[in-house]
């Protein structure tokens, strides 16, 4: 996930992060600020919205008229100096408001999903006016109620320009509906912050996408990792627990595990995905809140907590009662293991937990010193199960270590599969950050990776690539089927929006998302149990040893292993 700027500038670098952004999209129309409309900001939010709406939703040639004729200002409801300043008493509009109108007017100029979309923007603007003729928002009380509208009204831009609709159902005549109908649900004021941030999550939960949400300051802070110093003891406090990620209750009774933590007690006791946790302590889940599980789950390290669990699906098992540690949970980014072939071989394996820079760092080496060894490393396993991704550029620098780095390893795709966003390659990193990703794969030995149910995003998509261009074979259970990503935009008073921006595809246009993961080559279904030994691993480790042993020999690779000699500070 990526920070942005809301509205972003045209071809502008994200700020900390390393990631282009290559993209036209409508805030990026060639225009400056401009006093059209400066008095009337109805008719701003009208003429900005039009070019939104038909630039982002359709053709963006069909508003070339329009962007080349007036001068819509940058901010799409950027009117904030503007609070202060009324309409004119007199009910004839200026020159340059005729003019906007009228171009207005012009059905020939718009889309007929787009033109919808424009009758329902200039409803809003009827009824925003409704409510200043009455003076509501000028009341003694409603100091910041004007300025509480507009952040509403930002935020409905930035969606409008910003948001990628994987299913597709995403319309533009009822988003700019929903803007109308969230500010009528208020009265057509928001007199508080608190009024303001209802209204932002109704607005942002009826796009009905489980990865877009509005969050609220403490929120923000979190999601970007910056906790203010007396968050700091609560989150620390957080990972000190079982490592379990909840979903909602289930209609058969207990709360459903979405996923246990990567070398988590959770974990390394079996629980899985679809087990429902009945009681806590003795304690029933149907009696607890989330927060109230989660909390019962914490707890000094080392202490002990019971939980009933049920096994997922309908089946007749019975509960099973589990007595688990309490431990710190963050783990180091890969665990790593030689594990011995009957034939005298070894397998390098490797756990990725999530992905980071420590990642790419820790598995280059990891490579490197396996290739040293020669014709005694037989293949390669990475076990990508219960990885939730990460830092998408690691993925895409990880499979250089594999594939030839000029070779895609994902398309992002925006508003409609004609809009490729950016062709992800290794060869495309910053060489101030991948230094050595143009050395070439290090190794062409065979190279099995195990996924499972909680394989996700950026996980996939590496699996995805190595599987497409046939350099691995997946072990386990279908992938999560996250193939999305998400931005986030700051609101400018400490909240912000995470929103999916963009979907990913394979070099071979495998949508992750809509086909629903990544199926497996070699079916299996287990748990990683920390028993790396063959023979006594669990089902899937035993079935990559297998796949390895009978794997012909690959042709060997001419490379210089720069990885070996790479600090890694500097990769």
């Amino acid at each position: 996930m990526k920070l942005q700027t809301a509205p972003r500038p045209c071809h502008q670098l994200v700020p900390w992060t390393r990631r282009p952004r290559l993209n036209v999209t409508a805030s990026c129309i060639k225009h400056k600020a401009s006093a059209v409309g400066a008095n009337n900001p109805a008719l701003t939010l009208a003429l900005a919205a039009s070019v939104s709406l038909s630039a982002f939703f359709s053709d963006i040639n069909t508003v070339s008229a329009a962007a080349q004729t007036f001068a819509v200002s940058h901010h799409a409801v950027a009117y904030e100096q503007q609070i202060s300043s009324r309409r004119p008493k007199s009910n004839l509009p200026s020159s340059d408001e005729a003019a906007a109108l009228q171009l207005l007017a012009d059905r020939d100029l718009f889309t007929d999903e787009a033109w919808a979309g424009m009758v329902k923007l200039q409803q809003y603007a009827k009824y925003v006016e409704s409510v200043a003729t009455k003076g509501a928002e000028e009341a003694p009380s409603c100091e910041a109620c004007t300025a509480n509208r507009m952040m509403l009204e930002k935020a409905w831009q930035t969606i409008a320009n910003e948001f990628y609709d994987p299913s597709g159902h995403f319309s533009q005549a009822a988003w700019a509906e929903q803007l109308l109908t969230v500010l009528k649900s208020h009265n057509g004021v928001l007199h508080s912050k608190q009024d303001t941030y209802l209204a932002l999550h109704q607005l942002v939960g009826s796009l009905r996408d489980k990865y877009s949400a509005f969050l609220e300051p403490s929120a923000w802070r979190r999601a970007l990792r910056r906790p203010l110093p007396a968050e700091r003891n609560y989150y620390a406090a957080q990972f000190v627990g079982v490592g379990i990620q909840f979903g909602g209750m289930s209609s058969l009774g207990g709360r459903v595990v979405e996923a246990p933590m990567a070398e988590s007690p959770a974990e390394a006791a079996g629980i899985g995905k679809g087990d429902r946790l009945l009681e806590i302590d003795d304690i029933p889940c149907e009696s607890l809140t989330l927060d109230e599980t989660t909390t019962l789950l914490r707890g000094p390290s080392g202490s002990s907590v019971s939980l009933l669990v049920a096994p997922a699906g309908p089946t007749q098992r019975p509960p099973r009662r589990f007595d688990l540690e309490r431990r710190p949970l963050p783990q180091p980014a890969v665990k790593d293991a030689q594990l011995h072939l009957p034939d005298g071989r070894v397998v390098q394996y490797a756990r990725v937990h999530y992905f980071s820079h420590e990642t790419t760092v820790a598995l280059a080496g990891l490579v490197a010193e396996a290739e040293a060894e020669g014709q005694a490393v037989a293949g390669y396993v990475l076990d990508l199960r219960n990885d939730p991704g990460g830092v998408f550029e690691e993925a895409v620098a990880i499979a250089s270590l594999f594939e030839e780095p000029t070779r895609a390893v994902a398309e992002t795709v925006r508003s409609g599969s004609s809009m490729v966003d950016v062709v992800w390659r290794p060869s495309i990193l910053p060489t101030s950050s991948w230094p050595d990703v143009m050395a070439g794969p290090l190794t062409s030995k065979p190279l099995v990776l195990l996924v499972n149910g909680n394989t996700a995003s950026a996980s996939e998509v590496l699996a995805g690539a190595l599987h497409d261009y046939g350099r691995a074979v997946l072990v386990g259970e279908r992938t999560f089927g996250k193939g999305v990503v998400q931005y986030y935009f700051p609101m400018g008073d400490g909240s912000g929006l995470k929103l999916t921006v963009a979907k990913y595809l394979t070099p071979h246009y495998y949508d992750i998302t809509r086909s629903g993961g990544l199926t497996p080559d070699i079916p299996c279904k287990d748990f990683p149990h920390g028993v790396l030994t063959h023979g006594t691993a669990d089902r899937c480790v035993t079935s990559a040893l297998s796949y390895i042993m009978t794997a012909p020999s690959p042709n060997p690779l001419s490379y210089s292993p720069l990885y070996a000699s790479t600090d890694s500070d500097k990769l």
